[in-house]
């Protein structure tokens, strides 16, 4: 019997690592095969109706739900234009509280607070981005909404709630 020592170079063992590496990350999305368009993050959305625009004007704000029932929205009136956005804080998912005076969402819980001029772009608080944006289609008097732009906080996909 012979005495084989082998030596492995750090060269060869990157390289085994790498490749292991890499069949892991794989390996879901080839047990998963072709996935559904809408099982993408910027996948396809149905179009709901959120209310009328002489009521949003008149009330400054309206409450829905989209892409599903367990997705708090709100419309809002600011600046002459009709923006929406999801609720749900970026921060810890709580729900914020919309500050007609202020046009800002504040949340509750951690105090972050977000401008609804802007696009609803976070401007003070531990929140490391904007609260997603609604996006809206306007047909006569009706606002619909069309689709989310932004990953609503607690999912992997806006349209798996």
């Amino acid at each position: 019997m012979v005495n084989v020592e082998e030596k492995h170079t750090r060269r060869e063992f990157l390289k085994f690592s790498a490749l292991g590496l890499g069949t892991i990350a794989a390996t879901p999305a080839l047990i998963a095969g072709d996935a559904p368009p809408s099982m993408s993050v910027y996948g396809s959305y149905t179009k709901n109706r959120v209310g009328s625009l002489a009521q949003l004007k008149k009330a400054g704000e309206i409450d829905f739900s989209y892409p599903d029932g367990n997705a708090l929205c709100k419309a809002v009136y600011v600046n002459n234009e009709v923006k929406a956005y999801s609720i749900i804080c970026t921060h810890k998912g709580c729900p914020t509280i919309y500050n007609k005076e202020k046009a800002l969402f504040e949340c509750p819980c951690h105090f972050t607070k977000y401008d609804a001029k802007k696009d609803g772009q976070m401007v003070i608080g531990h929140a490391t981005g904007a609260l997603p944006r609604v996006l809206l289609e306007i047909s006569g008097d009706d606002i619909f909404a069309i689709g989310v732009d932004g990953l609503i906080f607690g999912r992997i996909n806006n349209n798996v709630g």
